[in-house]
């Protein structure tokens, strides 16, 4: 190899190495209708664990965080049974590992804007795209497709990264400001949705 070509590559990696962390991301507003399209699953589920690990891509080692829940309600999709339960993972890139201090020369290169983080223990209704070869898989629309269930007045609620700006949009039937939306309302829709598309 010249050596010629090793003093640009050298550059440009300590460029990127330098280079201040992405802060924004632009990802393609979709409504529920096109959220449902484009899932491979979809389903109501319990987070049980959350690990680290690695991927080998593209001649690279990519960190990653796998996500293991259990399934309380399908919509789409095939899930592994283990002892009755139905459990789903979803493997998406990231880690946990917080920035370097300010004015370090080094930055934390692995944060993927816009992934949602799920938490251990809580409720999410999720719209997952198909794994890829390297079974890597993620909220279709990002954070579009990942919904936090909460219970607000003996009422459970869902509610998506984007606030659901956008969710009903163009479609028929009742809409929505942005915010929580009751839990069983976007169940129905999301059914509906699927059988349409059958």
């Amino acid at each position: 190899m010249s050596r010629r070509l090793l003093v640009p590559g050298a550059a440009i990696s300590a460029l990127l190495l330098l280079a201040p962390p992405l802060t924004a991301t632009t990802v393609l507003q979709m409504n529920l209708g096109e959220l449902v399209q484009r899932a491979d699953t979809i389903f109501r589920g319990t987070v049980l664990d959350v690990s680290e690990g690695i991927v080998h891509a593209g001649g690279a080692d990519l960190p990653t965080v796998t996500y293991r829940l259990r399934v309380d309600e399908s919509f789409r999709g095939e899930f592994t049974t283990v002892k009755g339960v139905e459990l789903a993972e979803i493997t998406m890139l990231g880690t946990f590992k917080r920035a370097p201090a300010p004015g370090s020369a080094l930055r934390n290169l692995t944060a993927v804007p816009g992934l949602p983080r799920l938490e251990r223990g809580h409720d999410y209704l999720l719209l997952v795209t198909r794994p890829s070869q390297v079974g890597l898989s993620v909220p279709v629309g990002l954070g579009q497709g990942a919904f936090r269930i909460a219970t607000d007045l003996k009422q459970e609620t869902a509610t998506n990264d984007a606030n659901n700006v956008g969710l009903f949009r163009g479609m028929a039937g009742p809409t929505t400001a942005p915010g929580p939306i009751p839990y069983d309302e976007l169940a129905a829709r999301i059914r509906a949705l699927v059988q349409s598309i059958q």
